[in-house]
């Protein structure tokens, strides 16, 4: 089991070799590397919780008042930062992300499933070096095909525009456990291309099996990567049959011109009279074909499924779907300890983020080769930033355990954010007073490092802000953030509480 350690201790030189001739041997040895590696980062992390703390001001002025000079006396509880990739907070930021590019851009027209395929040639001429072994024993090799393949994607949907001028693009890489990466891609279009009537949508998602005599190139592609199953009465016996019907709901029913339901889902024209194939020694129609767009699966030769949501009234939940991160399952094992009435009770554990997440984590090869080679997993075009939101004294600040909290506190750069700086800047910059503050990035931009906001020189593509989350339960903070939403001139705290000329006392009464 351990037999490439003892190669890379021993005898290094031999190591390369021996992982090619065993691909099984490889890819453990993928899975463990990258367990290292997340294991040095989370290492870091957990050992610098107590390094760096954020606090809010007004928490520190009370720590001031209790005594607590050094910041190592103002305890957190251990974080998993959104900084982490995959991690919880990394994904939730990124389906914020998607919900403010739809606050912009409204729903996105497509979502686009792109499926790494083993067989492209750029796989095929590198593994044909190696008789013994097949394209999904080096899944390093197809991670950094596939990585080309979903920026030439990406490109090709702005440049060749099969559906239209792009407006935004999302796009997330997940991975199947023994399979292959797939990138699932949220696209959203200009005004002018946006579907108005049901036959637009005829031109740009088919669902049935193309002609074999005057399209044979697209027929082949079709039937190759867009055929699915067979299953149903068909095949009682493939994997995707539960309780005696497919998973997936195949076959489709026939339709004889394309819909949308009451729910705003797409049901595609797929005509009971049509082109038949054989696969399998069984007849397939057009009750097994998924949706494409004819001139992506041409091009890429690879399994392309396209769906329409741009009247789907579900885009939270297909935003999450995209954001939902790794596979994962929590449990624990133990015994109830024999505690009698008279013992004191422990204090409750504390919470532990990074141990949350380690220990009902799945990794599979193909993951851990993707992030080995540093590939992104998340990708958005235009760039989202987000946005303070915080009371007087509150702000957020970042210090080191050996800093004196007095100095702290009388730095003035500490209590910059991008909500004062608003503010400031509607005093002194009346050019952007008609601006609300989620807007105004669309003509300013944050200089992090100086922390103050700079007139744009260009807004071709300006980035989208966001308000960060704040829950209800949070009070005044909630209440701030509703305001901020719909408030405009603001030029300190007073104008954000007044409403119709009137100066409410709270937030909440605003």
């Amino acid at each position: 089991m351990n037999m490439y350690y003892n190669y890379l201790l021993h005898d290094r030189q031999n190591l390369y070799s021996l992982l090619l001739r065993s691909g099984r041997l490889f890819q453990q040895y993928l899975v463990d590397a990258y367990i290292c590696i997340e294991e040095s980062r989370l290492e870091y992390i957990r050992q610098n919780q107590k390094t760096f703390r954020t606090k809010f001001l007004q928490g520190l002025n009370d720590a001031i008042q209790r005594g607590d000079t050094n910041g190592r006396d103002i305890r957190k509880r251990m974080i998993l930062p959104s900084s982490f990739t995959g991690g919880p907070r990394y994904m939730y930021k990124h389906y914020q992300d998607a919900l403010a590019i739809c606050r912009v851009h409204g729903n996105p027209q497509y979502f686009i499933t792109f499926t790494c395929n083993a067989k492209w040639p750029e796989i095929e001429k590198y593994v044909c070096q190696f008789p013994s072994l097949n394209a999904q024993d080096r899944l390093d090799i197809i991670a950094r095909v596939f990585q080309l393949k979903v920026i030439s994607l990406v490109k090709f949907l702005r440049t060749h525009k099969p559906f239209g001028e792009v407006a935004a693009e999302l796009y997330t890489i997940e991975f199947q456990k023994r399979g292959l990466p797939h990138c699932h891609l949220l696209l959203w279009l200009t005004s002018q291309y946006k579907i108005r009537y049901v036959e637009q949508l005829d031109s740009f998602i088919s669902t049935e099996i193309p002609n074999p005599v005057t399209e044979p190139t697209l027929h082949k592609v079709v039937t190759d990567f867009m055929i699915y199953g067979p299953c149903g009465l068909l095949n009682p016996n493939a994997s995707c049959m539960k309780s005696g019907c497919c998973s997936k709901k195949f076959p489709k029913e026939y339709c004889a011109a394309t819909m949308f339901d009451k729910n705003g889902y797409a049901h595609y024209k797929r005509r009971s009279v049509g082109y038949v194939f054989n696969k399998n020694n069984v007849d397939i129609d057009n009750g097994y074909v998924g949706p494409y767009n004819r001139v992506l699966p041409l091009h890429f030769h690879a399994h392309i499924n396209v769906e329409y949501y741009g009247w789907n009234m579900m885009i939270k939940y297909l935003f999450k779907y995209i954001s939902k991160g790794a596979d994962r399952i929590r449990y624990s094992i133990g015994k109830t300890p024999n505690t009698s009435m008279d013992e004191p009770s422990t204090s409750a554990p504390q919470m532990d983020e990074i141990s949350n997440f380690v220990d009902s984590r799945f990794i599979c090869p193909p993951e851990a080769s993707w992030k080995i080679l540093n590939f992104p997993i998340h990708h958005r075009n235009p760039p989202v930033q987000a946005l303070a939101v915080d009371l007087q004294d509150m702000q957020n600040v970042t210090y080191r355990d050996d800093d004196r909290v007095e100095s702290v506190l009388q730095n003035p750069v500490s209590k910059k954010t991008t909500l004062t700086e608003w503010l400031r800047n509607n005093r002194q910059d009346p050019s952007g007073r008609h601006l609300r503050y989620v807007d105004y990035l669309s003509e300013y931009r944050w200089d992090a490092g100086d922390k103050f906001w700079l007139k744009r020189t260009s807004t071709k593509t300006p980035a989208i802000g966001r308000l960060i989350y704040i829950h209800p339960s949070c009070g005044e903070t909630f209440f701030l953030r509703l305001l901020l939403s719909h408030q405009k001139c603001c030029q300190s705290s007073r104008d954000i509480r007044t409403v119709n000329g009137q100066l409410a006392a709270t937030f909440r009464d605003a």
